[in-house]
């Protein structure tokens, strides 16, 4: 009786493309999808609407983009990103890449033109999925027959091995047309561990090993935290990790040696360990697309690369491997009861100390970029959320403010966008409203997304925002100078942050001194609405770190 009632709800049913889209969605636990509605989307919206995900509309599809980015990254649920055909596909493209680069699962769904006037219909017409295939995993466009089958395939795609973004495309006439929605099964996956002489090749290696030293990059989910700590605590292993995987061991941790990939003196630190000094190197889910180009000098030193995938870069020296189930591979090492204490710990307080006299300023003059972040540190709680845009103080940030767990420092790496931070910083909110946000920005990609503002008020999402005030490309600048050239087109004209944070129905704080900055946070953390801090830095300083 049991098994005939369930076979009863497995049963297919007659429902419209865009309402087995939506179903399909909603399976999958997702709350919200993100974009700006063409004619081509508007059943599918009207489904979202009957299953209960919101939709949630923005000023500017890259803004959409981000945020469904966001939104993967915090939830680990696949984001979903909704276009129009025409210039609102074309839009897509930056925060598609986005995804692409630094593995959020998303689904990018645009509509068409109906398919009987495909090949005669020209205006807004582009290939839509020739477009985005170069940054998807895979795209389809739905044609009425199976397709609840492929929209589960496209899900499963975009999270199966490196998460990344799929593309599935609907025409008009497909979006009503009645056919065949066929629930999902529930499945269990079986995790694979590791083979018993695969465990004991590495814990050999360890063994044998006098200075071990372990990179994790973006390859390393959530549930692998655990698994990896341990790990790390029961050799003593000190861990360095890109930054999108910082927090993987809270940064107060000894034995954690904090953030590598973008900065010349901090990599230059971690890059003479791996080189010169470790006498063996394990990379966890490590993927060179978030390394600058001086880690290109391959190492000799042994290497053990563990990840979901195989290792096809030749930046990353692979001496032993493990391809498969992360969590289930530490889980099996942390099995061994004999262990060895590898690192002392005044060695690794020492390294520790040395990176941080690196980083700092000897010298300051004005508002310094350092003192902002570290005050912002110290000031806001240890749980806070923090998003930071790309730019000269996205690289001074991830070796000055401190993560204390997994996700809570997000960014665009793999890519570089600006215009990342406030619409991811939307997002975080929107998913974690008991939750301190801070998003930290230059002002020159605070400007670029800055119509995204109106949603803050919109959503009741008191977000805090610390604009890095210098009316200058700095990072370019710094280019510029090094190659002797003028400056000529990286200075621009300020905006009154104050009037602009008012004119959105927010609260507007402009700050020169830390004692000013400290004041603000104070005021932020009791602000029922967002607040933009307009911190007038000093550039100068991050001249000194590149």
């Amino acid at each position: 009786m049991k098994h005939r009632e369930q076979s009863k709800r497995m049963e297919a049913t007659m429902e419209k493309t865009a309402m087995i889209l939506a179903k399909h969605l909603k399976e999958e636990g997702i709350e919200y999808a993100f974009g700006i509605p063409g004619g081509e989307v508007l059943e599918l919206l009207e489904a979202f609407r009957l299953v209960g995900i919101e939709f949630i509309l923005t000023k500017h599809e890259m803004g959409a983009g981000f945020m469904a980015d966001a939104y993967y990254q915090l939830t680990g649920k696949p984001g979903v990103l909704v276009s129009t055909l025409g210039p609102g596909i074309t839009n897509t493209v930056t925060p598609v890449a986005n995804a692409y680069l630094d593995r959020s699962a998303m689904i990018v769904i645009t509509g068409e033109v109906s398919t009987k006037l495909k090949g005669v219909y020209t205006h807004q017409i582009l290939e839509q999925r020739d477009l985005l295939k170069p940054v998807t995993k895979w795209s389809t466009t739905l044609g009425g027959c199976s397709d609840s089958q492929s929209i589960q395939k496209a899900i499963d795609i975009c999270k199966s091995g490196y998460p990344g973004p799929v593309h599935i495309n609907i025409p008009t006439d497909v979006a009503v047309m009645q056919q065949k929605y066929i629930p999902r099964r529930k499945k269990t996956t079986s995790k694979v561990g590791p083979a018993a002489e695969t465990i004991d090749a590495f814990v050999n290696s360890l063994r044998e090993a006098k200075k071990p030293v372990v990179l994790a990059g973006v390859g390393v989910a959530l549930e692998d935290a655990p698994a990896i700590q341990s790990f790390c605590r029961n050799w003593s292993v000190p861990l360095i990790t890109t930054y999108k995987a910082k927090g993987l061991l809270p940064e107060n941790d000894v034995l954690c040696f904090g953030g590598t990939g973008l900065s010349p003196v901090a990599d230059g630190q971690h890059m003479q360990l791996v080189r010169d000094d470790a006498d063996l190197v394990i990379t966890i889910g490590f993927d060179p697309v978030e390394l600058r180009s001086d880690w290109n000098l391959s190492w000799q030193t042994k290497t053990w690369n563990i990840d979901i995938v195989p290792n096809e870069y030749q930046l990353i020296p692979v001496d032993q491997e493990y391809v498969g189930n992360i969590q289930s591979f530490f889980e099996s090492v942390n099995q061994i009861t004999e262990v060895e204490s590898k690192w002392k710990q005044e060695d690794c307080l020492r390294y520790k100390e040395d990176l941080v006299k690196k980083i700092e300023p000897q010298e300051r003059e004005g508002l310094s970029p350092f003192d902002v972040v570290s005050t912002c540190r110290e000031l806001l709680p240890q749980d806070a959320i923090a998003i930071v845009d790309t730019g000269s103080h996205r690289i001074m940030l991830n070796h000055v403010w401190q993560c204390y767990e997994p996700k809570t420092l997000l960014q665009s790496n793999g890519l570089g966008s600006m215009g990342y931070a406030l619409p991811a910083g939307i997002a975080a909110q929107m998913v974690h409203r008991d939750r301190p946000v801070v998003i930290f920005t230059g002002d020159a990609g605070f400007d670029m997304i800055i119509g995204e503002l109106a949603m803050l008020p919109q959503h009741q999402l008191p977000v805090t925002i610390v604009v890095f005030n210098d009316q200058l490309l700095s990072l370019i600048r710094l280019k510029q100078s090094r190659m002797n050239l003028e400056t000529t087109g990286v200075e621009f004209s300020g905006i009154n942050y104050q009037h602009l944070a008012k004119a959105y129905n927010g609260n507007g704080i402009t700050v020169e001194t830390v004692e000013e900055l400290q004041a603000a946070l104070k005021e932020v953390q009791s602000s029922p609405t967002f607040t933009i801090i307009d911190a007038r830095v000093n550039p100068a300083e991050y001249w000194q770190q590149m």
